[in-house]
């Protein structure tokens, strides 16, 4: 049977559409890396807030729910669309997509600095893609990591230690934890996945020892986890 060159032209671009899409790869991975200095024996650190207290963090575990990746924006409709976005509510194991991670991942500082923990591979359409959208909520049953850290199911956050004031006061021992959800987001600096580059690699950066700045601990009422998820979002940076 005789093909028509229009017809077989169309099949052709069709195909290599489908192998361009297929071919695209953006790893991505986490891991901690404090703004300042920071002590640190095994899975302690210690470090100075804004207020110059020294805080001897013993604990900290995250859930990171999920993240999703966008592309640059195009038109006026951007914020109309971006409002439909099924990011940001509190679903356990939400439904992945080739631009989006649903797999939560429990973390914690019994990572080293700077060692980063792969969080999975995204294979987006070729574009060039401007943000990634985060959303650290509670950790469900299935969530990775939770093997070692069991207490974290149905937590976002855990953390532990002492607080010791700048003017020589008492020290002040704290255990704060918060099941509240926290959206943040990060810029790509406008990443390119194309034919010509179908391969790209990014860690998240969330820097602990910004977490309890401006934190009352002695507060009711959920302000001092409110703060803590604000920092916490505020803390996150991104780096190829």
């Amino acid at each position: 049977m005789k093909t028509s060159a229009p017809l077989l032209l169309a099949l052709l671009a069709l195909c290599a559409c489908g192998y361009r899409e297929e071919g695209t790869r953006l790893h991505l991975g986490l891991d901690f890396r404090p703004a300042g200095d920071v002590h640190t024996q095994g899975s302690t650190r210690e470090f100075l807030d804004d207020r110059g207290d020294r805080i001897v963090l013993r604990r900290a575990h995250v859930t990171l729910g999920a993240m999703e990746i966008f592309p640059c924006q195009r038109s006026s409709a951007w914020k109309w669309l971006r409002a439909l976005s099924p990011i940001g509510t509190a679903e356990a194991h939400s439904e992945g997509s080739p631009r989006k991670l649903g797999t939560p991942y429990v973390v914690g500082l019994t990572l080293a600095d700077g060692e980063a923990l792969a969080l999975g591979t995204l294979r987006p359409p070729p574009d060039s893609y401007c943000r990634v959208h985060l959303v650290f909520a509670p950790a469900d049953a299935d969530a990775e990591g939770l093997g070692t850290q069991p207490d974290m199911e149905g937590k976002t956050l855990v953390l532990e230690g002492e607080r010791i004031p700048a003017d020589g006061g008492p020290t002040v021992p704290f255990h704060l934890e918060t099941s509240d959800v926290i959206n943040a987001e990060v810029s790509l600096e406008g990443l390119t996945l194309s034919p010509e580059s179908l391969e790209a690699n990014r860690t998240l950066h969330l820097a602990y020892d910004q977490w309890l700045d401006g934190v009352d601990f002695v507060a009711t009422g959920g302000s001092a986890t409110n703060q803590i998820l604000s920092n916490l979002a505020r803390s996150v940076s991104l780096q190829p």
